[in-house]
């Protein structure tokens, strides 16, 4: 009969809830190793002390730490070294919910802006969106993540890919959180985007509240033509002229810097029917 000062392998793996096979991995690094050995049966067991440094191998190995590491605590084997090692993986284990909040929050806001392309596509498939048409609207006032420059000889048949991730890398430098869409604003004459210019474009990402940056602004708090776009985005100019066509015979003007506002982007799904894009042109009553 085994002496309650010695363990068998599978006494520990019940008693501990650890399975054999890892227990003789922490033997084969020399982690924890049997310390008795019967000489007729080669069978080999663990001391009573072995056990407690089983529970806390276990209970380090539930808070993250590496093997290495908790060989290194188990061989000082000081309470204050237990309590340093505790608290710095605590610090490593808070930043880790952080950046997990961070994500799911992003995939919220991602989810969120999806949801909202979609049902506009399942409104387009049932030919029910287009009957709305072109709407004048108030734009509330928002901020914007923003970078601004002259793009050279530039047509607006494709979206900037360099441009959208110099913004996005704007964001993540400044450990600002993507809020929503993408909002791209040409400062120049209506169409002149199209025509091969060199075209001053703004490319701006929503924020909840203001942040103290250069690169933050407001946006919108205006009065506005809009309209979606569904499908290829190298088509927009047909909407862009829709749209001018519209202000010009409903008694409005143009007053202010054409917009679009990326709710479902050439960057989030790779099938050109299945883009969203709302055009936004500040217009005020003639």
């Amino acid at each position: 009969m085994i002496s309650h000062d010695r363990y068998s392998i599978g006494e520990v793996e019940k008693i501990c809830n650890i399975p054999i096979k890892t227990l003789r991995y922490y033997d084969s690094i020399n982690l924890v190793v049997p310390s008795f050995r019967d000489s007729e049966s080669n069978y080999r067991y663990y001391s009573k002390e072995q056990m407690v440094t089983i529970c806390i191998v276990r209970k380090l190995r539930m808070l993250g730490f590496g093997l290495k590491e908790i060989h290194n605590i188990i061989h000082d084997n000081k309470a204050h070294i237990l309590e340093e090692s505790v608290d710095s993986k605590l610090v490593d284990i808070s930043n880790e919910i952080k950046a997990l909040q961070q994500k799911y929050e992003e995939g919220c806001r991602f989810s969120q802006r999806l949801k909202k392309g979609v049902d506009i596509l399942s409104l387009y498939a049932k030919e029910e969106f287009e009957k709305k048409g072109i709407v004048i609207e108030e734009i509330p006032e928002s901020y914007l993540l923003y970078t601004r420059k002259v793009m050279k000889n530039y047509s607006n048949r494709d979206v900037s890919l360099e441009r959208w991730v110099e913004l996005i890398n704007l964001s993540n430098k400044t450990n600002i959180e993507n809020k929503g869409s993408i909002v791209v604003t040409y400062y120049s004459n209506p169409l002149d985007q199209f025509l091969y210019k060199d075209i001053d474009i703004e490319f701006g990402m929503y924020l909840d509240e203001p942040v103290n940056l250069c690169e933050c602004k407001k946006f919108g708090g205006f009065t506005a033509a809009t309209t979606i776009h569904v499908g290829d985005y190298s088509n927009i100019i047909n909407t862009h002229i829709k749209m001018i066509q519209y202000i010009n015979k409903s008694g409005y003007s143009i007053c202010g810097d054409i917009s679009e506002e990326f709710i479902i982007s050439p960057f989030d799904v790779n099938n050109p029917e299945e883009h969203v894009t709302k055009v936004i042109i500040p217009v005020k009553k003639i």
